[in-house]
């Protein structure tokens, strides 16, 4: 909803005002989350499962000014939706000698918006078509949509208050701000484009501590995806003599 508002605010005010060229785009991409990290606390260890994310969709704008006839400046808007996996493993004296290791744990819903702070090259122009390099360092606000375990404990000798509490701790570890940078390549032809690009994480880390009945534990972990995309391009202002 609000990358739907910001995008009509934008396309209300006057395209001469905002750059010299507006992009309208739609992307798909693959999340993959890395992570060594494993928290052990007693018998409980926690830990990312580490996987390959699902497709998603990444509706896009971005604003262009020219600084040179090959040379460009931009800055966009990027939004996709993908999910997170911290789990919660521990053994029992008093579990079954058949299943002595439990896991527990859950999905996270992480709403994720990106800023492209960006330079491009026009590598080929020729007629029509056009083949540009893009660099871009890229803030990135992610908003996670956590739901606690609320169970009444204990409920039978896999679940009790420790355990609930170690599962619900898990909150404390994705960062809601860290960097990025995307890479890639465009290819247009008159106001329609293709563009294949990479996005990494800037630090070595993009999560906070895990904390728990106030101690913090140190847990790092990093995401990447490559993306495909389509956008359409209202066209490059006339340039003043």
């Amino acid at each position: 909803m609000k990358i739907r508002i910001l995008m009509l605010l934008f396309l209300g005010l006057n395209l001469e005002a905002l750059g010299q060229n507006l992009k309208f785009g739609i992307a798909t991409g693959r999340e993959y989350s890395f992570s060594n990290s494993v928290v052990q606390i007693d018998s409980v260890s926690v830990f990312e499962q580490t996987e390959k994310g699902d497709y998603f969709l990444i509706p896009s704008f971005k604003i262009e000014w020219a600084l040179s006839e090959r040379f460009r400046s931009s800055f966009g808007v990027q939004y996709y939706r993908s999910y997170l996996s911290l789990l919660a493993r521990y053994t029992s004296e008093s579990f079954p000698k058949h299943s002595p290791i439990i896991t527990k744990g859950g999905l996270t819903t992480t709403y994720n918006f990106e800023f492209p702070v960006g330079i491009s090259y026009v590598l080929v122009k020729k007629n029509q078509f056009k083949l540009i390099l893009e660099l871009a360092a890229v803030p990135v606000w992610s908003i996670q949509d956590f739901e606690p375990f609320k169970l009444e404990v204990p409920q039978g000798i896999d679940w009790t208050q420790e355990i609930l509490d170690v599962i619900n701790a898990v909150e404390t570890i994705p960062n809601p701000f860290y960097m990025n940078y995307q890479y890639g390549i465009s290819m247009e032809y008159k106001r329609f484009g293709l563009t294949l690009f990479r996005s990494e994480n800037m630090s070595r880390s993009i999560s906070t501590d895990y904390e728990l009945y106030g101690q913090s534990y140190n847990f790092q972990r990093r995401i990447q995806s490559t993306r495909l995309g389509l956008y359409y391009s209202l066209g490059l202002k006339k340039e003043k003599d």
